[in-house]
């Protein structure tokens, strides 16, 4: 946790860039250093060889005029001095004329530049030999040769071997101290640099995190203007109004969320209401039907009655009349129960319930209906499980509604009645897919069918195609959504024959082992 806080992060990143700075500048002032003091080391060699220059005299020889070096000794002295190996001159013509130091094993080589510097007349420097200095490697042996003039005019070439070790050592030496100053410096600088920028940066961001942290919806001003326009104070103006505005934007969005709760309440309601008054118009359908129904046993009745207060009929007639009444007042106790059923306000909660139990139950109203009885109706339940998670009085509602329309759509035709009701099991795909498997209700009729342009538009509220005052244009729309909320879907299509068929599908609960 300490190595990701912002303030180490800046005291490691400071510490590391003041040393890379240093170490820079401490490489730039090394590589000036030992340029500086090479140069010193040749100045040093030209200052030997103009004394050659100066100790050179002519003689007198039977061969002819001679050149030599005078005052040996004090060369010899300052070739030390100039911490040079060896000096080499030699004349014009190539003969050698002085030779002097310790470190003269190369000195072929010296003659030959000293004779090439007096044959062009030009000094000629020249760094052979590698060794390791403070650089990489680096040259260790420093050949300067020059021109000796007698007068204007050049008469002889020397040259001088100089060493560049000791310049190493020596500026290798000075490295220790330099290193020793450049961490004592980080260090100092390290600590100064982190100490203004832990009161320039961290506590102003310390303060802002406090007061975020300390924020209250009930504060009016959250972050506290710090001293100074600088950057610091224009962010925390910045957040005083960004949270103004998320105040604002808060009170908005609970003001629409209030809407939309009780526009839902509304909406919620208005659906409640028309999914009741669709009930409501199927069951009168249902109801003019099996009014007609009820008279037949209620005739029957009557005449029962009657004939039990004729004194000719014998007491076991009378029983075997009592006994016939009581079973015409259950058969319409039976119908009126069944009707009461379907038109009972539907309840919220849902539960497992059993669509062939439903379907089975249907057939057994639809049987009273006399606009139903020209319909053959097959059930062909074919599903080995039908358990689903819904609510039954909803479910009954959205079958009678299909089964009305299935009636409307034959008997505007002129083919024999016929409606199928059939189920089957859709298994959940085989891809990974964790959902359900699904049951398929099937109801095909071979009525009149719904044409191409209105197909699309048959679950649309309002939408009909029946007569003015035949039909509120709801059934399907409230059984779309009925469907829908238990997580099923409905659909339609032309059958071949012509007829209509209405698909359901509903996800399984798993109650049974398939």
């Amino acid at each position: 946790m300490l190595l990701k806080s912002l303030r180490t992060n800046i005291v490691l990143n400071l510490a590391v860039l003041l040393l890379i700075s240093m170490l820079l500048i401490n490489l730039v002032m090394l590589i000036v250093t030992q340029k500086m003091l090479v140069g010193s080391h040749v100045e040093k060699g030209r200052i030997l060889l103009a004394a050659l220059a100066r100790n050179l005299q002519s003689v007198s020889s039977d061969g002819g005029m001679e050149w030599r070096i005078t005052h040996t000794e004090q060369i010899r002295s300052l070739i030390d001095t100039a911490d040079g190996l060896c000096a080499v001159a030699v004349t014009i013509d190539g003969q050698k004329i002085y030779r002097d130091g310790l470190g003269c094993l190369p000195q072929a080589t010296m003659a030959e530049m000293a004779h090439k510097a007096a044959i062009q007349g030009k000094e000629i420097t020249q760094t052979p030999g590698m060794i390791w200095g403070i650089i990489g490697r680096q040259s260790n042996l420093f050949f300067l040769a020059a021109p000796l003039k007698a007068g204007r005019n050049i008469v002889a070439g020397a040259c001088l071997l100089m060493p560049l070790d000791r310049i190493y050592g020596l500026v290798r030496r000075s490295q220790h101290i330099l290193l020793i100053y450049i961490l004592i410096n980080t260090v100092i600088l390290t600590l100064l640099g982190s100490y203004r920028l832990n009161r320039i940066t961290i506590k102003p961001l310390q303060r802002l995190v406090r007061r975020a942290e300390a924020y209250r919806e009930s504060d009016d001003t959250v972050f506290v203007i710090e001293k100074g326009d600088n950057e610091f104070s224009q962010l925390s103006k910045s957040l005083n109004r960004m949270l103004m505005h998320l105040a604002q934007d808060k009170e908005m969005l609970q003001d629409s969320v209030d809407s939309l709760e009780k526009a839902n309440r509304d909406l919620a309601k208005v659906q409640r209401d028309l999914v009741r008054a669709e009930k409501l118009a199927s069951v009168g359908r249902l109801s003019a039907g099996i009014a007609h129904e009820i008279g037949n046993p209620i005739g029957i009745i009557k005449g029962y009655l009657s004939l039990l207060g004729d004194p000719a009929i014998s007491e076991e007639d009378k029983s075997d009349f009592i006994a016939r009444t009581e079973s015409e007042v259950e058969r319409i106790n039976a119908i009126i129960q069944q009707l009461l059923d379907f038109a009972r306000p539907s309840g919220k909660n849902q539960e497992i319930v059993s669509v062939h139990d439903i379907l089975k139950e249907l057939g057994e109203v639809c049987s009273f209906q006399p606009a139903l009885s020209c319909i053959r109706f097959q059930l062909h339940l074919e599903a080995d499980r039908d358990h689903v998670n819904a609510n039954a009085r909803q479910l009954r509602q959205v079958f009678l509604n299909l089964v009305l329309n299935a009636a409307d759509a034959i008997r505007e035709s002129d083919a024999d009645g016929e409606l199928n009701i059939e189920t089957a099991i859709l298994p959940s795909p085989e891809n990974g897919d964790k959902s359900p498997d699904r049951l398929m209700i099937r109801f095909v009729d071979n009525g009149h069918g719904i044409s191409d342009e209105s197909l699309p538009n048959i679950f649309d509220p309002f939408f009909t195609t029946k007569a003015p005052g035949k039909g509120t244009g709801l059934g399907l729309s409230v059984s779309f959504s009925i469907i829908e909320n238990l997580g099923g879907s409905i659909g339609a299509e032309r059958t071949e024959a012509g007829g209509t068929c209405m698909t359901i599908m509903l996800p399984l609960v798993g109650l049974q082992c398939h």
